[in-house]
């Protein structure tokens, strides 16, 4: 889904993306609950006071998603992951992550996941990682699990039944 919320205040924009064929992932749980609503809360704070700093970061992200959302119509699947990655970076230097999920998101790349990043609002809660084919996505899933952390294998792309 490609969502872009109305400044404007009237409905947002979702569309439906389609990708050439369906694509492994996985998504690793850290166990913890993270309040949404105060990580947003703390990053508009410290967006107001430091626009300087956040301004850049956020236009970085715009464009980061911009390019993702062109690698994943190309299937440029690195490439897609190589912007994950990044993508990542960018919500560590906001304050969004957690050691947690650097880890999850460590050890996903050093078992060969394309890109690793938090999803949702961070400070807990979950990653996902990039992993095409079956073999990949198992041996990504089997080292999250053996260090003790719940994992949901399934896809992106798959068409309704």
């Amino acid at each position: 889904m490609w969502f872009k919320k109305n400044p404007a205040g009237g409905p947002d924009n979702v569309e439906r993306l389609r990708v050439r064929r369906p694509v492994e992932i996985i998504i690793g749980s850290t166990g913890k609950v993270a309040n949404t609503k105060a990580m947003v809360e703390g990053v508009a704070e410290r967006k107001k006071k430091n626009p300087q700093k956040y301004d850049p970061i956020f236009k970085q992200a715009e464009n980061l998603a911009l390019a993702g959302r062109k690698a994943l119509e190309n299937y440029d699947l690195k490439k897609v992951g190589e912007l994950m990655n990044e993508n990542h970076r960018l919500l560590q230097e906001i304050g969004v992550s957690s050691k947690e999920l650097d880890m999850l998101v460590d050890l996903a790349r050093k078992q060969g996941a394309f890109g690793a990043k938090l999803t949702g609002g961070g400070g807990g809660g979950c990653m996902f990682a990039l992993t095409p084919t079956k073999t990949l996505q198992e041996t990504v899933a089997q080292a999250i699990e053996k260090a003790g952390y719940e994992v949901l294998r399934t896809k992106i792309g798959v068409e309704k039944l």
